[in-house]
C-alpha cells in the first residue's frame, strides 16, 4: 500500500504574524492554502492514483484540504476523520513565534525539536509522545489490515504529527514538512519504507512522483525538494 502523507496548506497569509498552532488553534485555510489543495487535487487526478481511502484529522485546516482534493478528484472516497491524526497541543508554545518560544523557553529546546524532533519536556506538550507515537503505529496497522496491497491511500494531518510517519519507517531525516508538502510511504509485510518526503506542491513534479511512486516496488529511496 502506498500512503500518501500531506501536510495541509497555509493557515497564515501575506503580513500575518506567524505562530505555532497546534490542537487548540482551530484556524482555517487561507487561499492560497485553498490553492495547494487544489494542486494535489489535480496532481492526483494526473497521476492515474486510485485512492482506496482518504483520511483527516478533526481540525478544520485538515478537513477543509481533504473536502477540497475530494472535490478536484471528483469520484473519490469520503474523507474520514481520524482524531489519531490531530495535531499535538504545544501547550505554553501555542500562539507564539519561534523566536518568542526562543527569548521565553531557551534556544535548546526549541532547536531540539526543529533539529532532531526531541521532545520538549518543559512547555506541557500534550497527548504525551508515547501516546502520539502509539496512535501513529495504530492508524497505519488499521490501513494495512483494511486496504490491499496494491493501493494507494491519502492521509491529511499536520507538521508535528508526520514527524512520527517518519520514525515508524525507521528514517533519521529532519521530520519537518511544509505546509501542502507532501511524503510517499510504503507499507508492506508489517513494514514502513519512505519513497518521498516533504515534496513541494507543484502540480506537474507532484504528478510525476505519484505516478511513479505507484508503479514502484518496494524500495528505500527519499526525495525532499
Amino acid at each position: 500500500m502506498k500512503l500518501i502523507l500531506s501536510r495541509h496548506g497555509n493557515t497564515f497569509g501575506p503580513g500575518d504574524k506567524v505562530t505555532w498552532v497546534g490542537r487548540r488553534t482551530d484556524l482555517t485555510l487561507t487561499a492560497e492554502g485553498c490553492r495547494q489543495a487544489q494542486d494535489l487535487g489535480n496532481a492526483l487526478c494526473q497521476s492515474g492514483a486510485m485512492l482506496g481511502g482518504i483520511y483527516c484529522g478533526p481540525l478544520r485546516r485538515t478537513r477543509q484540504y481533504a473536502e477540497i482534493i475530494v472535490e478536484r478528484i471528483g469520484a473519490a472516497p469520503v474523507p474520514i476523520v481520524d482524531s489519531r491524526l490531530a495535531e499535538i497541543d504545544y501547550g505554553a508554545w501555542e500562539g507564539l513565534s519561534s523566536q518568542e518560544i526562543i527569548t521565553q523557553f531557551g534556544r535548546e529546546e526549541f532547536e531540539g525539536w526543529e533539529r532532531s524532533g526531541a521532545w520538549p519536556e518543559s512547555s506541557g506538550w500534550s497527548p504525551s509522545e508515547a501516546t502520539l507515537a502509539h496512535g501513529v503505529t495504530t492508524f497505519v496497522g488499521q490501513l494495512a489490515r483494511t486496504h490491499r496491497e496494491d493501493s494507494a491511500v491519502l492521509a491529511v494531518t499536520s507538521n508535528g504529527v508526520l514527524r512520527y510517519f517518519l520514525r515508524l519507517a525507521g528514517n533519521s531525516l529532519n521530520g519537518k514538512v511544509g505546509t501542502g508538502h507532501i511524503c510517499i510511504l510504503e507499507v508492506l509485510q508489517g513494514k514502513c519504507r519512505v519513497h518521498a518526503w516533504n515534496i513541494a506542491p507543484d502540480p506537474d513534479h507532484l504528478s510525476e512522483l505519484l505516478s511513479k511512486a505507484l508503479r514502484m516496488g518496494p524500495t528505500d529511496t527519499t526525495s525532499s525538494p
